[in-house]
């Protein structure tokens, strides 16, 4: 047991150290002391089986214990139930307790069992065995416990993958093909993430990751990949693969797998054992199986293309399981593999030709949604899916795909609105969604299939005028005949003219004409547009259902990818619709944020306008949003399509936004950035700490981006110019946090002469801040590191400008302590006047209702007197009254 601790403790100081001991782990894996498979599940099994062994088989002394402490502590638990009268809560603490019960007295048994072995007792066989399964429990548990630590391993590894060393790389997919020959869970999930290397740009990355994925996959452990693993073994290996994958993972794993067909390393009977599960088996088995040969055929069209193998695909794919059970899976992977299919000829004669036609009208069905229950949202959801790769398969293989195109579209407008003789007052949300979604792809289908229309005949002109000029210098100047003189005199005379480059440029013109008029314009599809402008744009919320609203915003993103006009009249709309799109309705948001791009690419000077409001996103509450926004942008910006200054201040802010992935993406558009010879961040950095610094963000927050960026900055004359930008900068400040910011980036750029001299000319412009400590120590460190500069020859400047640091500081310090002095100072005399002014407004009433008081007293005893005695004794009241109003003011004073 000693060892099984030492290899985890070993494992995990490697772990946390450094993913540079990976080596060394792969050899602890390969010499590990339990050997053969390390599948946790089978360990787990073990031991719960070896647990309920031995409860089942404690001593009698030890049974009866653990009994009688069960029914004391259940007797417990009752008479505390009662009390609260909590029978619920008192199950549950009844299960935790008999379980600790039953733990302590497994425990005291496997003690007692060893405690027997070590006294060199004899034991009996049902000790024996009993001790025996205590070590078999003993091993499985260190057993999983190693597993589970290897398990944790998985993160460092899958960081490996990422790693700019090919050493670190190749070191990780050893791990991961080792960790698969032992069974551990993690190897597949590793690899999963290390196919994406198989898009690097570096080709000995790829083929390691090619090695890797045939080692794990293909091959028998051990081999090296000369030896393969059997048939039925390495067809499962793929549908275990095929699964449980992402799309992304679905796209590395089908150049793989294209790769490997290419190279003949894929026996051909791995696709026979493929076609008979996609024909047999069910459920999610069978549309993977459909997948892996989809992806395979990709790269060997044979796979597929023949009559026999069409008519297996039309079965298993599109027949009655399908339909039956509504295996929208199964139907899109027979759809993409229906896509590696080379375009049907007109033959009725032809077999192949026949059964493409019948697989034609089931992918047409199927773009109907004929086999929907529009009482179930989510069958609607999984039938987008499988219309669009059906419409796509429409257009490979039909020879007239837009008569076909026509046809789905009637076919959903009679389902939705009925027909003449019986037509309908309603529509249900979910069938017009159906046709919505259809309406938008089948146009943008018709604009590429356009293209390739326009591309073939450009392909055929010139192989045409590559024939003619292959002939003519291939006859003899003497032995031409007057007929082929005469046309190479035509040739001539064409080429002269340039009638073939005019004939080029018409096809061009009619193309053009074609995308911006024909197909939204005048055709088949102009007829629904102003419908579903009017869902779009929802005037009132009449159309309350989001999958509705997404599918039509999606349909008109896809028209306005067609003519150049209608995007341009509608752009006002489809942002409007990202204005207003619900909080908690994010994929609309993520997917007009994508189509933008689209647009973007398409029509730029139309875009360019909005480009603010794409911007905007990037603050978004949903993190996917914010995703998609990010990346449409470094597309766009890495591409040269949109403008990047003005609104950089987003893209910086991303630096530190609170989800991983988004933080690396923007991490990756500024290196891309960097490499550039124009020196993209240098001029964009002005803009970006004058904005930040606009915002009021936390000071930590505004450095780590500063930080990042100013690390681009490598050469001397950027130095110079940045820093001599962002002193000028100081006076236009309005806060001393935003002049701190400033100096905090001026103290991580690299100092030479000129940029000490910058700062000695320029110090009236920074020297009203020095007086902030923060202030003061970025200055000061930019001073420290020019002192530690060999190379400089100013150190009288050096000398001189922390001379006038210290002292600008000094008596910037005094000056400020001196107005905060003054200013408590002043507040304090404020609030002594708001006081004298708050006692003389209420004393005033007082002495008002005190003088009334008095005279009324006079003159009530001014009546009772004879007349003499008023007279003579008035001046004596007066007196007496005169004497009590200073009296009271005097005591109102001093009281207060």
């Amino acid at each position: 047991m000693f060892v099984f601790r030492l290899y985890s403790i070993i494992i995990s100081i490697l772990i946390t150290n450094t993913i540079s001991c990976s080596q060394l782990l792969t050899t602890l894996l390969e010499n590990n002391p339990f050997m053969g498979i390390l599948n946790p599940e089978l360990y787990r099994a073990k031991i719960l089986e070896l647990e309920t062994y031995l409860k089942s088989n404690v001593p009698e002394e030890i049974l009866k214990a653990r009994d009688e402490a069960i029914e004391a502590a259940k007797k417990e638990k009752e008479e505390e139930a009662e009390e609260k009268g909590d029978e619920k809560d008192d199950d549950n603490n009844n299960e935790l307790e008999i379980e600790k019960i039953e733990a302590a007295a497994l425990a005291a048994a496997i003690a007692d069992a060893e405690e027997k072995q070590e006294s060199n007792e004899d034991l009996s066989e049902a000790e024996s065995e009993f001790l025996a399964k205590v070590r078999g429990l003993k091993f499985a548990s260190s057993a999983l416990s190693f597993i589970e630590v290897f398990e944790s391993a998985n993160v460092s590894f899958q960081s490996m993958l990422m790693s700019c060393n090919p050493s670190d790389v190749t070191e990780a997919l050893r791990f991961f093909v080792k960790a698969k020959h032992f069974g551990l869970p993690c190897a597949v999930t590793g690899m999963k993430r290390a196919l994406a290397l198989m898009w690097s740009n570096e080709t000995n990355i790829q083929e390691e990751v090619l090695k890797a994925f045939v080692e794990v996959f293909v091959a028998e452990p051990g081999t090296d990949g000369k030896e393969l693993l059997p048939e039925n073994q390495i067809a499962q290996n793929f549908l275990d693969l095929a699964g449980e994958a992402t799309v992304s993972e679905l796209a590395s794993i089908e150049e793989a797998l294209g790769r490997l067909v290419k190279k003949e390393i894929i026996p051909p009977d791995v696709f026979s054992i493929l076609w008979t599960i996609a024909s047999q088996a069910e459920g999610q088995l069978r549309a993977s199986a459909m997948l892996v040969i989809s992806m395979a055929a990709g790269a060997d069209p044979k796979i597929v293309d023949s009559a026999y193998r069409l008519q297996n695909l039309y079965d298993a794919g599109l027949g009655d399981y399908t339909e039956e059970h509504r295996d929208w899976k199964t139907a899109r992977s027979a759809a993409c593999a229906l896509q590696r299919v080379a375009r049907a000829k007109v033959d009725p004669s032809s077999a192949k030709y026949i059964i493409l036609d019948l697989i034609t009208e089931r992918l047409v069905a199927v773009a109907r949604g004929d086999w929907c229950d529009d009482d179930n949202e989510e069958d609607t959801n999984a039938w987008f899916c499988a219309a669009e790769q059906a419409i796509n398969a429409i257009f490979t293989i039909s020879p007239a795909p837009e008569k076909v195109a026509m046809e789905i579209l009637l076919g959903h407008q009679e389902g939705i609105f009925g027909s003449l003789e019986e037509p309908s007052n309603a529509a249900h949300s979910l069938r017009l969604s159906r046709f919505f979604f259809v309406l938008g792809h089948i146009a943008l289908k018709l604009l590429i299939y356009t293209e390739v229309l326009s591309s073939s005949v450009r392909r055929a002109n010139s192989a045409k005028t590559v024939k003619k000029q292959e002939s003519a210098s291939g006859k003899d100047s003497d032995a031409t005949s007057k007929e082929g003189s005469d046309e190479e005199e035509d040739d001539a005379i064409e080429a002269e003219l340039g009638i073939a480059a005019q004939a080029e440029a018409e096809t061009e013109r009619k193309v053009a004409e074609i995308s911006e008029n024909e197909i939204v314009g005048r055709g088949m599809i102009s007829l629904f547009t102003p419908m579903l402008l009017r869902v779009v744009a929802n005037e009132g919320g009449t159309y309350s259902s989001s999958v509705l609203m997404k599918s039509a915003t999606l349909a008109l993103c896809k028209c306005m990818c067609i003519s150049k006009s209608f995007c341009e009249k509608h752009l006002t709309l489809l942002f409007s619709v990202l204005a207003k799109a619900p909080n908690d309705d994010q994929d609309l948001r993520a997917n007009i944020v994508i189509a933008l791009g689209d647009l973007a690419f398409r029509f730029p000077n139309e875009v360019e306008p909005y480009t603010p409001m794409i911007y905007a996103c990037l603050r978004d509450k949903s993190t996917r949003v914010r995703r998609h926004t990010l990346m449409v942008l470094t597309h766009l910006i890495l591409n040269d399509m949109v403008k990047v200054k003005g609104n950089v201040c987003e893209i910086a802010l991303c630096l530190q936004d609170k989800e991983t992935g988004i933080r690396d993406m923007a991490r990756l558009l500024f290196h891309e950035l960097s490499k550039r010879t124009n020196s993209p961040i240098y001029n964009l950095l002005p803009d970006i700490v004058s904005q930040l610094s606009q915002l009021n963000l936390k000071q930590e927050v505004f450095r780590e981006i500063m930080l990042f960026l100013l690390s681009f900055i490598k050469k001397d004359r950027q130095n110079e110019m940045l820093m001599e930008k962002l002193i000028q900068r100081f006076p236009k400040c309005t806060s001393i946090n935003q002049k701190a910011d400033l100096a905090y980036c001026i103290a991580q750029l690299k100092v030479n002469d000129k940029c000490i001299k910058c700062l000695n000319d320029t110090f009236k412009l920074y020297k009203d801040a020095l007086f902030d400590e923060d202030v003061l120590k970025n200055f000061m460190s930019v001073v420290s590191k020019a002192k530690k500069n060999t190379k400089l020859d100013t150190k009288d400047v050096i000398e001189e400008l922390e001379s006038k640091l210290n002292d600008t500081a000094a008596a910037g310090m005094e000056n400020v302590k001196a107005s905060n002095k003054a200013q408590r100072a002043k507040k304090r005399a404020a609030k002594r006047v708001q006081r004298k002014k708050e006692w003389e407004e209420e004393s005033e009433p007082e002495e008002s209702e005190s003088e009334e008081a008095d005279d009324m007293e006079f003159e009530d005893g001014a009546e009772n007197q004879p007349a003499n005695m008023v007279e003579d004794d008035t001046p004596q009241v007066e007196e007496k009254t005169r004497r009590g109003r200073s009296g009271r003011r005097r005591g109102k004073g001093v009281l207060s």
